[in-house]
């Protein structure tokens, strides 16, 4: 690949994720941010997803009828996903107002972490696999623990994108989500194809 033809499918790659973002921003807000969120955010890494595989879709179409199709179960999981965030900030909230629940500090960050890093990879598993609830949750929790680097590389990231974002606030309507989103699912799919050539492997050792 020349330069030119790497600077048209960077462009053309970049304009997709534009696009893809109004998309999530758009059919975040049709369920008033509360109830669009998961749904349209479902549907984002499902777009995203495919464009780090080369599937060539159509993106609204994909995102659109995605939407659809996860809006209920979506909504479901974002209330279990809020109340645990919830619970999580008031239990530091709690740590920080008294005193003598300081030496719960570590074990909460630990917590938090775990947490952090299973929400990291609900996304992508949940568009990547075909899993029922609790073994999507398990799966996202033990690439939690396998893929701790992961973990780091994406918190690390979204501390960046966060700093992008206060200095150039007008880049949020423009790739708030979707580049995130697409670093995120790039991050796990390489961790999906580690475990994966790891299970071919003890396949062909036994």
């Amino acid at each position: 690949m020349n330069f030119w033809e790497g600077f048209h499918s960077f462009g053309v790659k970049l304009l997709k994720l534009i696009y893809a973002n109004f998309l999530w921003l758009f059919f975040s807000m049709i369920g008033l941010v509360v109830f669009g969120l998961f749904p349209a955010t479902i549907a984002l890494f499902t777009v995203i997803r495919q464009m780090l595989l080369d599937i060539e879709k159509p993106i609204a179409e994909t995102f659109w009828t995605t939407y659809k199709k996860e809006w209920l179960k979506g909504n479901g999981y974002a209330g279990i996903v809020y109340g645990i965030l919830l619970i999580l900030a008031v239990d530091f909230y709690a740590i920080y107002t008294f005193d003598y629940l300081q030496p719960l500090l570590i074990p909460t960050f630990i917590i938090a972490f775990i947490i952090l890093g299973t929400l990291f990879f609900f996304f992508p598993v949940y568009v990547h696999f075909e899993l029922k609830f609790f073994a999507m949750i398990k799966q996202a929790f033990l690439f939690t623990l396998t893929s701790p680097l992961v973990v780091l590389l994406n918190a690390f990231f979204l501390f960046c994108m966060y700093g992008v974002f206060n200095l150039m606030p007008g880049a949020i309507p423009l790739f708030a989500g979707s580049v995130m989103s697409f670093f995120i699912m790039k991050f796990s799919l390489r961790a999906f194809k580690k475990v994966e050539q790891k299970k071919l492997l003890e396949a062909v050792s036994t």
